[in-house]
């Protein structure tokens, strides 16, 4: 198992994935099939994202490798080095999925998170309704902050989300 930063000839691993998932999937994870962004535009400002130094990064992919194979990964928005950022999971695979990978995947995703960027805390917001993260979150050390209703990002619908927090000090 690795964790290492996104290439930028990986990029299109992650716009496929999207672009791949089918409507009652997304939905599922509360995104919202129609908001999903042009592909070349994200691809794009992620390979942008990829050459900041790390003080000025606003985003960030960290590639999950398995068996030599990427299966998934973690992304960092919102970032605010030295401050903050929210957290994101993806594993591609349904094959993959319950098999406590994405539990020692994550792990490592945190301990980068916090070392690299210096956060003194990292939040991570779910589709209340996504049951695996809301499950994962708090064996991880996440702490449920609230539950509310907002629009979390460009690609999501309304919906409740759970918002977990870790800070630096409980690692």
């Amino acid at each position: 198992m690795q964790v290492r930063p996104l290439t930028k000839e990986e990029i299109p691993l992650i716009v496929s994935y999207f672009f791949s998932a089918t409507p009652g999937f997304l939905r599922g994870m509360g995104a919202n099939p129609d908001k999903l962004p042009n592909k070349l535009e994200w691809t794009q400002t992620i390979e942008k994202e990829i050459d900041l130094p790390l003080e000025e990064k606003k985003l960030f992919y960290l590639l999950w490798v398995h068996n030599h194979k990427p299966i998934g990964h973690s992304n960092l928005t919102f970032l605010e080095y030295g401050k903050e950022a929210s957290m994101h999971l993806h594993l591609w695979s349904s094959d993959l999925r319950k098999k406590g990978l994405g539990l020692a995947f994550l792990h490592q995703c945190i301990l980068y998170y916090f070392e690299y960027f210096k956060l003194k805390t990292l939040i991570c917001g779910p589709y209340a309704r996504n049951k695996a993260p809301n499950a994962i979150l708090p064996q991880l050390g996440f702490t449920k902050t609230r539950t509310y209703r907002t629009t979390p990002g460009a690609m999501n619908f309304e919906q409740e989300v759970n918002r977990w927090e870790m800070k630096k000090e409980n690692l």
